[in-house]
């Protein structure tokens, strides 16, 4: 049970997935000298808004293309690297068959994306998967024509660079080895990015052109005008050239130089003591629950009015996953409580709303801050309010909407499964018990590998005969879910988590990881067990749920069911005593 493999709602998209944008890589055309052409429909030639820009030039061959099974596909319907386009872009893109609802914003947005009816997930509805070409490759979007460069923000989004995506596949081999019989050299990192130590000539040579390009002011204001053309950071798009030109006119649309520090694992202490004063049950309190999904979101943090402020983002734009936390604790707290500690803080069901609450200022600071970078995108709220903060924002004139609730449980019940109610699951657990030869055992590094192996294993089960196979989202999901596994697995002795696999004869068939939110009540982060074992999944739960008993606490968290049938109906099984309301603040319109 547990999180069944999950933490939370996955996000958006994830790095290293099937779903770029097409490079579209045919012979230039004469069409291309320009952003902006002319457009026969219905025997008639309609002129369309022009935006003086030199064209860009192609560096993929279109053979390359045509054999790609990676571009103009993705995995969830809300992708992160739909493409781009300008409000320009769109009346083109219309004039030449888009039909116009697939652009929710006419004022300039990502495009919404159509079922792949001959596979799984999603495609740019300009995409052709029979003949692998764009439908509108003539007047396709800049964000399109760019790719595989991408524009973005460094690390620590002080400055605007150039990179490769390395899902390329064209890019990856050339890197590898060369681009016709041109020897690769190496190519430092300028502001971070991904390990590829080695790019062919041609792809510097080519990155430095459209560098050129961009930095002209034909391309510069439609950026200016189009900011969220500028991706975020990604770990695996390796960093060419920086864009002083286009950072200056970014830059002066700020009303103020606030930096925000990428999250990393040296932060936890300086969350965890915030936490330690939110006497809340919620998982999302804890520095693991975010942590773990690096490689989805690029995450930072800062502090505003002091409060700690915690921020994650994609291509839509930002957000924060948490509301601003007092720096010191709670109101209280900061004038009398200065040497209060995670180990001297008790953990409640009932916290004191005085000591939780961020203050008005802060939480305009944070909505400015967000206003600001998303420019005028709808992304901007404040995720993880408990019901305890709920009532105080709502009357500063914010908006609330309800999130997935977690799932809290008495410890002792889970562990001795006695009684009627939890017939089935004592049943299953006898059944593994008698059947098996097993052991149950601490996890450790030398585990991460047959775990990993386990969890792909099982999202196929899950894919196959599973719930997954009926759902679409819950498929997403899985696959999101694989990083953060990774991250866990990888890093927990960091992360302060503690684990436990299950052997099954001489194969691990199951793990699970966990935390202490506080003194009172565990939390259940991930749970993996194979389907192809009788009751094991009911075993595991249980074992951990008595280490948790033994460990003094008395409530077992499972967090929330992400909104997927079948996972909150295996969490209702259980006989949750309290689902923890969670909630989502957003401006006033």
């Amino acid at each position: 049970m547990g999180s069944c493999g999950q933490t939370r709602a996955g996000p958006e998209r994830h790095p290293g997935s099937p779903g770029t944008r097409h490079s579209g890589a045919l012979p230039a055309s004469r069409s291309e000298r320009k952003i902006g052409s002319t457009m026969k429909t219905g025997g008639r030639t309609r002129s369309l808004p022009m935006v003086a820009t030199t064209r860009v030039p192609q560096l993929v061959p279109s053979r390359v293309c045509f054999t790609c099974d990676v571009c103009c596909r993705f995995p969830e319907a809300d992708s992160f690297l739909r493409p781009y386009f300008t409000a320009e872009e769109i009346q083109r893109a219309v004039a030449a068959g888009v039909d116009p609802a697939h652009f929710p914003d006419p004022a300039g947005g990502q495009i919404r994306l159509v079922p792949n009816t001959t596979g799984t997930g999603y495609l740019c509805p300009a995409f052709d998967p029979v003949t692998s070409q764009c439908r509108i490759y003539e007047v396709r979007p800049l964000d399109c024509r760019l790719y595989p460069l991408a524009v973005m923000w460094n690390e620590d989004r002080s400055r605007i660079v150039l990179g490769w995506d390395t899902k390329c596949p064209f890019l990856r081999e050339a890197s590898r080895f060369e681009v016709r019989g041109s020897p690769s050299r190496a190519l430092p990192q300028i502001g971070g990015g991904q390990g590829w130590g080695r790019v062919a000539p041609e792809i510097v040579a080519y990155a430095k052109q459209i560098v050129g390009l961009i930095e002209k002011d034909d391309y510069l204001d439609v950026y200016e005008k189009n900011p969220r053309l500028i991706g975020r950071f990604q770990d695996d798009v390796v960093i060419l050239h920086e864009l002083p030109k286009l950072t200056a006119r970014l830059a002066g649309r700020r009303s103020s130089p606030l930096a925000l520090h990428p999250l990393t694992l040296d932060d936890r202490s300086r969350f965890e003591q915030a936490f330690a004063f939110c006497e809340t049950p919620l998982a999302a309190y804890a520095f693991a629950s975010h942590f773990i999904w690096r490689e989805l979101f690029a995450y930072s943090w800062t502090e505003l009015d002091a409060h700690l402020c915690l921020f994650a983002e994609n291509q839509d734009g930002i957000f924060m996953t948490l509301p601003p936390l007092p720096c010191s604790g709670g109101h209280e707290a900061r004038g009398a409580g200065q040497g209060a500690t995670a180990d001297n803080v008790v953990s409640s069901l009932s916290p004191r709303a005085s000591d939780l609450v961020p203050e008005a200022a802060a939480l305009a600071a944070a909505f400015a801050l967000m206003r600001e970078r998303n420019q005028g995108s709808a992304v901007s709220r404040i995720e993880n309010i408990p019901q305890e903060m709920a009532a105080t924002i709502e009357s500063m004139g914010y908006r609330l909407a309800p999130k997935h609730p977690d799932y809290l449980y008495q410890s002792a019940a889970l562990a001795a499964l006695a009684g009627d109610r939890y017939k089935s699951q004592r049943t299953a657990c006898n059944r593994f018990e008698r059947t098996c030869r097993h052991r149950y055992e601490p996890y450790k590094d030398e585990h991460r590998e047959a775990c990993l192996a386990l969890y792909r294993r099982w999202v196929l089960q899950q894919e196959t005969s599973g719930p997954a196979s009926r759902d679409a989202v819950a498929r997403h999901m899985l696959r999101d879910a694989e990083s953060a596994h990774r991250v866990a697995l990888t890093h927990w002795r960091e992360l302060g988590l503690i684990g436990r696999v299950v052997w099954v004869e001489d194969e691990v068939r199951a793990y699970t990881v966990g935390f202490a939110r506080s003194r009172s009540v565990f939390c259940v982060l991930l749970e993996v067990a194979d389907r192809e074992v009788p009751g094991l999944a009911q075993f595991i739960f249980r074992q951990f749920c008595r280490e948790a008993v033994d460990g003094g606490y008395e409530l077992v968290n499972t967090m929330d069911d992400s909104g997927l049938p079948s996972l909150a109906r295996s969490k209702r099984a259980y006989h949750p005593i309290r689902l923890v309301p969670s909630y989502v603040v957003t401006e006033p319109r």
